[in-house]
């Protein structure tokens, strides 16, 4: 039954056999030469030591370093004895070893702790620290650094009262400011900053809720809100509800719309009566009446009326019920809610399309801390739901978005700090969609309506890390040249723009990483996102959100990219020549050329579409890319890209006046903008008829320095414009006849006028007194 197992024997046992026979052949006395030869055995490999591990596991070790076995394992091969200790007696020895340097460790402890004990027991030895040396240890500049010249800003009335009120160098009223100051030496006349900005409800209310040309003390507290006469029926709110659905909801994804539902039906109490008041609704209510009303064409209004704003303006509409939603709000301050961090983000949008830009900013302050007290900042815990924890995110980022760009348009510090916050940006997945709004749940190329909100934050991030670094940067700058301008040193200018050319890369990665679902196309086989002037290819029958999400995305991005390039637009003539100004200039054109883009976009929605009608962050938009190129075109009147500025500031009139028709703001804009540019084309002509602008022409690695830089194309634009520094036409003497009215003070100059006048700037720094 075993002999299926015959000859079976491995090749080692049976060398071991024969061996073993081939001995008891030599003890008998048989000759071994008599057995047949063996085959020569080869010679067994002579390891000197093992190494520790293949000591460890008793395993044959070869002399390859590290060895076969070690490799295999994925361990460290070593030789150097520290698994020596493989017998009881040397472990025991290893413990004595080890108990005794343990032993000597403590008694150092207690003679540390004896010592410090016995230095307490004695009287501390009396210092007076110099104050010197407690404001240098306390000044929280030393954090980042040490002290820094930050650029200088300006203070300016922007409202009724005549109080003044800061705005950085990166706000549109600085930007203002140096264009008044250039209108002012080139006109030979003084030029008010007023007459440069369009009339707005700031201009004519105390606040939203008070009378005209009146204060917030003429106006009667009412904790109930509106009167019987302001209030909406059933049906009005819920048409102005349903607009919030098709409008601001894609957009600004901090209300679960299930939930606001059945918030707002629980309101209604008995048929019959008013709802409840509740602070949410009230200002979603507000806000779309802001929108809603704005679609409406106001009746009555003259040539002359149409720019006055009264209290049937869109910009106010649904004031009453801010007021109240306000009000209820003010019993939530130590207890605050989701539902009151809600209302305060929506009544920031309420106050910025108002045009209360300080009070915007003063209720986000109370947002951020609203959001602290909450814990938004942090990520949410695991135990919440999914769709919980992705609104809490989306709350949050939402509200520091909304902050960046008040912030950055202001030139005003951030109150949330983003080293603070550790919550990770919002989901945009298909499943999420899903359980957030089924009725918008997703579109082509893995775009969901949550992937707006997602790419809308990145966008944010993007920008305002290269708006803090180059901001920083120009401040290392002027405390290395002990200025408080960077418009007196071309050098100085031309460092900044440098480190400018590099930051804008995030910028230009995250318009590269956007979905091809999240672009508007173009016609004529121009690119989205893209400053070639193509037009847009209005998809027919896209969903009206996704449009919506498309067009106000690409219009965000170029108004951020416009606003960083647009400090190098300069009114002056620096002393040194400008022929090394070549990334400054080049940054002047990009601005134009963002500014342009975002004209021709509005003009061609306005015109095919009213998707963007009445939406009054998209009218601020088209303002501040009309001041960039109105600001182009008088500081290069010759310039090879001011043809194609000022005809765009002719399409700029005419959304002006398509918006005019519904809110007063936008025909005063339309009419400060043909003061405006009729005072460019003077300057055109001037500079045209005398010469006082020549093109020079850079070389071809410059222009594609500026290519890779700026990320714009500037074929067909060869020419980089010098200002001829000899004396002429407007420029002789510029305060040669000016009258005894216009003095010294009514400047509020940035920027050095004349060549060599260093100390120009100086002289007409606008004060803040």
């Amino acid at each position: 039954m075993f002999s299926s197992f015959a000859g079976t024997l491995p090749d080692a046992a049976a060398g071991r056999c024969k061996a073993k026979g081939s001995g008891k052949g030599k003890a008998n006395g048989q000759d071994a030469s008599s057995s047949p030869p063996d085959a020569p055995r080869s010679k067994r490999i002579q390891v000197t030591r093992a190494c520790d591990s293949c000591r460890v596991h008793r395993s044959k070790c070869d002399n390859n370093q590290p060895c076969s076995n070690c490799d295999h394992r994925g361990e460290r091969c070593s030789n150097d004895g520290s698994s020596d200790i493989r017998t009881m007696p040397s472990a025991i020895r290893e413990i004595q070893r080890l108990r005794s340097h343990v032993y000597d460790l403590e008694q150092q402890l207690q003679q540390h702790r004896d010592t410090v004990t016995a230095s307490l027991a004695t009287p501390p030895v009396s210092f007076a620290p110099s104050p010197a040396s407690i404001a240098t240890k306390l000044d929280p500049r030393n954090e980042r650094g040490g002290p820094k010249k930050y650029w200088e800003g300006i203070y300016t009335s922007t409202a009724q009262c005549q109080q003044t009120q800061y705005y950085g160098p990166a706000s549109s009223f600085y930007y203002i400011g140096r264009m008044s100051s250039h209108l002012a030496i080139a006109l030979q006349q003084p030029h008010a900053d007023h007459h440069m900005q369009p009339n707005s409800a700031s201009r004519t209310f105390a606040t939203p809720t008070s009378p005209q040309r009146g204060s917030l003390d003429d106006v009667p507290v009412t904790p109930d809100g509106p009167t019987a006469a302001d209030t909406l029926t059933g049906t009005q709110e819920d048409y102005f509800l349903d607009l919030f659905w098709q409008s601001y909801h894609c957009v600004l994804q901090i209300i679960d719309e299930a939930e606001f539902r059945e918030h707002y039906k629980s309101l209604w109490v008995a048929p019959g009566k008013s709802r409840k008041p509740s602070a949410l609704v009230d200002i979603v209510l507000a806000l779309c009446m802001q929108y809603g009303v704005a679609f409406v064409p106001r009746s009555g209004a003259t040539t002359q009326t149409q720019v006055d704003v009264d209290g049937n303006d869109a910009t106010i509409a649904g004031r009453w019920l801010y007021r109240r939603s306000q009000t209820l709000l003010s019993a939530e301050l130590e207890s605050p809610s989701i539902m009151t961090l809600q209302c305060h983000i929506l009544a920031v949008y309420y106050l910025c399309n108002a045009s209360f830009q300080n009070m915007a900013h003063s209720t986000l302050a109370v947002a951020i801390r609203t959001a602290q007290i909450l814990g938004l900042h942090l990520e949410p815990p695991e135990s919440m739901p999914r769709k919980t924890k992705e609104l809490r995110k989306r709350l949050w980022w939402t509200l520091f978005t909304v902050e960046s760009k008040t912030c950055m348009k202001l030139g005003r510090p951030m109150s949330a700090q983003i080293s603070e916050a550790t919550c990770s940006l919002p989901a945009d997945d298909h499943e999420l969609a899903l359980l957030s709004r089924s009725s918008c749940a997703s579109s082509e190329d893995n775009v969901t309506w949550h992937t707006y909100s997602l790419q809308n934050t990145k966008l944010i991030l993007a920008a305002h890390t290269v708006y803090l670094a180059f901001h920083d940067r120009c401040a290392e700058v002027l405390a290395a040249t002990d200025g408080t301008t960077l418009y007196g040193d071309a050098q100085a200018l031309e460092t900044c723009a440098q480190f400018l050319s590099t930051g804008m890369e995030g910028l230009h990665s995250w318009r590269h990483g956007v979905p091809n679902g999240l672009k508007t196309r173009r016609k004529a086989a121009g690119k989205p996102l893209s400053t070639d002037k193509s037009p847009l290819d209005l998809e027919l029958y896209a969903p009206a959100w996704l449009q919506r999400q498309r067009l106000l995305l690409e219009l965000l991005y170029h108004n951020l990219s416009m606003n960083l390039y647009r400090p190098f637009i300069t009114f002056s003539t620096v002393p040194s020549s400008s022929s090394g100004l070549q990334l400054a200039q080049g940054h002047a054109i990009a601005c134009v050329d963002h500014a342009i883009a975002i004209t021709e976009m509005m003009h061609q929605i306005l015109t095919e579409r009213d998707m963007l009608r009445g939406w009054h962050e998209a009218f601020q938009w088209q303002w501040n890319a009309t001041l960039s190129l109105i600001g182009y075109t008088l500081a290069y009147p010759l310039a090879p890209s001011t043809p194609s500025a000022r005809r765009a500031i002719d399409s700029a009139i005419d959304v002006f006046e398509t918006f005019g028709r519904n809110f007063a703001i936008a025909a005063s804009a339309a009419n400060v903008t043909r003061d405006l540019v009729f005072k460019a084309d003077v300057l055109i002509f001037r500079a045209s008829g005398n010469g006082i602008v020549t093109p020079t022409t850079p070389s071809s690695s410059e222009v594609g320095g500026l290519q890779a830089n700026a990320g714009v194309d500037y074929t067909g634009q060869g020419a980089m414009f010098q200002v001829d520094m000899e004396p002429s036409g407007m420029f002789q003497n510029p305060l040669s006849g000016m009258d005894m009215a216009f003095t010294v003070d009514s400047f509020n100059s940035f920027e050095p006028m004349l060549a060599g006048g260093s100390n120009m700037a100086n002289l007409w720094n606008f004060s803040p007194d």
